[in-house]
């Protein structure tokens, strides 16, 4: 989905603007505090991006779930995962961890395999995979349910097999089987500089928020 594989949580989840001290403070663009410290002297040492998808028809899941065949023609098998492949999911996740980029906003930790097959099995938590001919877990998603929606926890993609619309394909796959049990908006984000997963993300129709600021105190 991206040169670094990766998309995490909505971009404000993580970003209160109290929790990183008195020398940083991660803020709304649309905050009226920003202009105030911008003129102070503070400045901008990375953006991210928040986005929602509301699903309004049978014709966007349509087009979602072409998405999920033209990879599956590919050979890949796109499903939904058990709580018992966490091992495999926290092994790709780790795998791909030096790729990520990262802001104060979008910071991501790989989970402990056993919290996130509990998490997967009693919590209402979902995974979706691309598995590859040998049975190799090739890209996936992670979801979670947050008041009226669903967010991404993370998307990663095997550095290997990037660029051929995996992550794009599970996380269509999850909407699809998502809407099915009656969830109709999602979540999703990243940092600024992941520009190939906006786009992807954008294609599948996310629509974008105001950006998070992470503003360094002079």
């Amino acid at each position: 989905m991206s040169a670094g594989g990766h998309d995490a949580g909505p971009a404000g989840a993580a970003a209160g603007d109290d929790r990183f001290g008195d020398d940083l403070r991660v803020l709304r663009e649309d905050d009226e505090r920003v202009a105030p410290l911008l003129a102070e002297g503070w400045t901008v040492e990375s953006e991210s991006w928040g986005a929602r998808l509301q699903l309004t028809d049978d014709a966007h899941l349509a087009r979602l779930a072409a998405r999920v065949d033209q990879v599956r023609a590919q050979g890949w098998r796109v499903e939904r995962l058990a709580p018992e492949q966490s091992g495999s999911i926290v092994a790709l996740d780790a795998l791909c961890a030096v790729d990520y980029p990262s802001t104060p906003a979008t910071a991501h930790d790989v989970p402990d395999a056993a919290e996130l097959e509990s998490a997967l099995a009693m919590s209402g938590w979902w995974a979706y995979g691309a598995v590859g001919p040998l049975g190799d877990l090739d890209a996936v998603t992670v979801l979670y349910p947050a008041d009226a929606r669903v967010d991404t926890l993370f998307t990663v993609t095997r550095r290997a097999v990037r660029g051929r619309g995996l992550a794009t394909a599970v996380k269509a796959a999850a909407v699809v089987d998502l809407a099915a049990q009656g969830h109709r908006m999602f979540g999703t984000g990243g940092a600024a500089v992941n520009v190939a997963s906006l786009r992807a993300n954008e294609a599948l129709g996310y629509v974008l928020e105001p950006r998070w600021l992470s503003l360094r105190k002079p």
